[in-house]
């Protein structure tokens, strides 16, 4: 299983503990409470994942800003970045605060690879 997976888990995780919680408690059959779950622990994983991917595009498109203005980008530099991105998904009232905190996190992670993809 690859790092990315497993960091899309862990970000839906939390939020489908929280849901399945309530859907147990809903006056169902099993079988339609396992197919409620199913579908949202799916649903929350796209989600989570297109949030990255998102996140990812806005840090791309500001380090080709920065490079077009000439100046160079290092680690420090960049995590500031991604701090202003995060801090922008932050306040997108339907991401959860953990959820953006682990994509910054996820996003530090992947400084090489961001680098070189933006060259």
């Amino acid at each position: 299983m690859s790092s990315s997976d497993d960091f899309f888990k862990g970000l839906v995780f939390g939020a489908v503990i929280g849901a399945a919680a309530g859907l147990m408690l809903a006056p169902k059959s099993g079988v339609e409470t396992r197919e409620d779950i199913k579908k949202l622990s799916m649903e929350l994983t796209d989600k989570g994942e297109l949030l990255y991917k998102n996140a990812r595009k806005d840090v791309e498109k500001k380090i080709r800003e920065i490079k077009a203005a000439g100046k160079r980008l290092d680690f420090d530099s960049y995590k500031e970045l991604v701090a202003k991105v995060i801090d922008e998904l932050k306040n997108d009232s339907e991401v959860a605060s953990t959820t953006a905190k682990k994509i910054g996190i996820k996003l530090n992670e992947d400084w090489e690879d961001i680098k070189s993809a933006v060259v």
